[in-house]
């Protein structure tokens, strides 16, 4: 969006672009035009109207001049096989020789025998 500024000094517009940055949404705040009195504001979600009414609360003379939906760049899709591998991939050995450990457990008898009327162990 872009929005007209009346200012008069470089405190009027350091402030103006305080207040649009602290709106929510934006996520890119710059001056443009011949004098540096169009504010040109970036984001998501942002509402227009507030913003122009939190900058004329803050003694800005704004007018709302362009509102536009920018839309994002597509990015090429990438093919799977057109990709290469990575290089790791390529020398790490496949086969594993290692055999796998028997798990060993050890019978430890109960102590206090079936006097405690505990089946679970």
């Amino acid at each position: 969006m872009r929005i007209k500024l009346s200012v008069n000094s470089d405190k009027c517009r350091k402030k103006a672009m305080q207040v649009a940055v602290l709106a929510s949404g934006v996520t890119s705040v710059a001056l443009e035009g011949e004098f540096g009195d169009e504010l040109v504001v970036i984001g998501d979600g942002v509402d227009a109207a507030c913003l122009v009414l939190a900058l004329r609360k803050k003694g800005c003379c704004a007018t709302l001049e362009t509102l536009q939906e920018v839309k994002p760049e597509k990015k090429p899709q990438v093919d799977d096989k057109s990709v290469t591998p990575h290089c790791c991939i390529a020398q790490c050995s496949v086969v594993n020789n290692e055999q796998p450990r028997p798990e060993i457990y050890r019978i430890v008898h109960d102590s206090y025998g079936p006097t405690t009327g505990c089946r679970i162990m």
